[in-house]
């Protein structure tokens, strides 16, 4: 029976930094970048799959065979965090999950991190605005709720969805904020889960581009109104057309904001208006009571209310 790990995101729960520098250099596990797998991906995490497709699936995964633990991260696997309508719902990804690997055939673990919440769709904010959106903070977090982003955020529904189809002792829940506190010391929770002794070398990545730093308040103020400019895929009506030019992959927002010179001027952390922040703690608070509760979780503070 092959052992597989699943890690499913959540979004903004450092799985970037896992899948640059630590999955790559585990010596006991096959870690199969998302970059190779794409197509896969996306099937599973927007199709309706018949059985056929299925097996073809599991026949890509097989393939990257070498005796050891096969490793597959991607967020989406956790649903979409802009447009769940779009996609298949958290349950059915996690059935056709099942699906691909077959309890009779395979050890299926989950790895799934939590992101308290508010700070969580605070970056996701901040990432729209990067992506070229010119909605504002409230349009925003509106618009998440009329599309279901903001259900998928009770975490205790999508662990409890996990632990009906994989099993309790098969899943590994790792909390965001502790590892941004005690960063070694989460990662080496983490990795025995996974068979390994320790920590792999990685290089660390300290330029600002390279480490995607977040636009701060005057960034992604500015960023909105010139996002206007620019006709994207979430802004269409934008009057100027993107120039695409070679090595450069960014909105030209991106270029002129998010960069040293930018951040050296004005650099500070973005939060949503008050208000925002009351009302969506508010939704949480109690889901989140719960979910310690059940998954004896010794969540951190922000969870709560205050």
């Amino acid at each position: 029976m092959r052992t597989i790990y699943l890690h499913v995101g959540y979004h903004k729960t450092a799985t970037t930094f896992m899948q640059g520098s630590i999955f790559p250099n585990l010596e006991n596990v096959n870690f199969i970048h998302p970059d190779y797998i794409t197509e896969d991906l996306k099937k599973l995490r927007l199709g309706r799959l018949s059985g056929y497709q299925i097996d073809l699936i599991r026949d890509e995964f097989d393939s990257f065979e070498n005796d050891l633990p096969l490793l597959i991260s991607y967020e989406g696997l956790s649903g979409s965090p802009f447009a769940p309508r779009k996609v298949k719902k958290q349950s059915g990804i996690l059935k056709d999950l099942r699906r691909v690997f077959p309890a009779d055939q395979y050890d299926v673990h989950i790895i799934v991190g939590l992101r308290e919440q508010v700070d969580l769709i605070t970056s996701l904010y901040v990432q729209h605005v990067h992506q070229g959106g010119v909605m504002d903070a409230g349009e925003y977090i509106e618009y998440c709720r009329n599309n279901g982003v903001l259900e998928n955020f009770h975490y205790q529904n999508y662990l409890k969805e996990i632990e009906n189809i994989f099993g309790r002792d098969h899943m590994y829940i790792m909390i965001f904020e502790d590892f941004k506190k005690a960063p070694a010391e989460e990662l080496q929770k983490l990795l025995e889960f996974m068979g390994e002794a320790e920590i792999p070398e990685y290089e660390e990545v300290k330029s600002v581009r390279k480490a995607n730093k977040s636009f701060g308040t005057m960034q992604v103020a500015l960023g909105r109104r010139m996002n206007q400019l620019f006709r994207t895929p979430i802004h269409p009506e934008g009057p100027m057309a993107l120039i695409s030019l070679p090595h450069r992959n960014y909105l030209p927002t991106r270029y002129i904001l998010q960069n040293k010179l930018s951040y050296g001027l004005h650099h500070r952390k973005y939060q949503l208006p008050i208000n925002l922040q009351i009302s969506l703690k508010k939704q949480y608070t109690q889901s989140n009571y719960e979910l310690a509760t059940q998954y004896q979780l010794d969540l951190p503070r922000e969870y709560f209310m205050q």
